[in-house]
């Protein structure tokens, strides 16, 4: 009996030695994992201000875009006016030398 009892004792205190030995283990494990959660939380910060980076620089692109095309479209609506009285001018000319031959052959 008494010898079961040292048997007993024997196994319990291997296993309490394992024990502190798998806690020790876990104690580490945590520790890397509270240092890989502090990186993973820098990476999300710098991800962030990355973000925001980009979406400033899409901003600043669309604005000058619509400026872009604003503009080529004012320059677009000059030359066609510019065409049309030019084109409308020569027409009147033209109309008026028809007018004229046309009055010629007539009298």
């Amino acid at each position: 009996m008494e010898k079961q009892i040292v048997n007993m004792l024997s196994d319990i205190q291997r296993n309490m030695k394992e024990f502190n030995r798998n806690l020790k283990e876990l104690d580490r494990n945590m520790k890397g994992l509270e240092s890989n959660m502090k990186g993973l939380e820098n990476n999300m910060k710098e991800f962030g201000s990355d973000l925001k980076e980009v979406k400033e620089t899409v901003n600043r692109i669309e604005a000058a875009q619509t400026e872009d095309v604003i503009a080529l479209l004012k320059v677009g609506n000059q030359r066609s006016e510019t065409d049309f009285h030019y084109l409308n001018t020569r027409i009147t000319d033209i109309d008026k030398r028809v007018f004229t031959l046309e009055n010629r052959v007539e009298g």
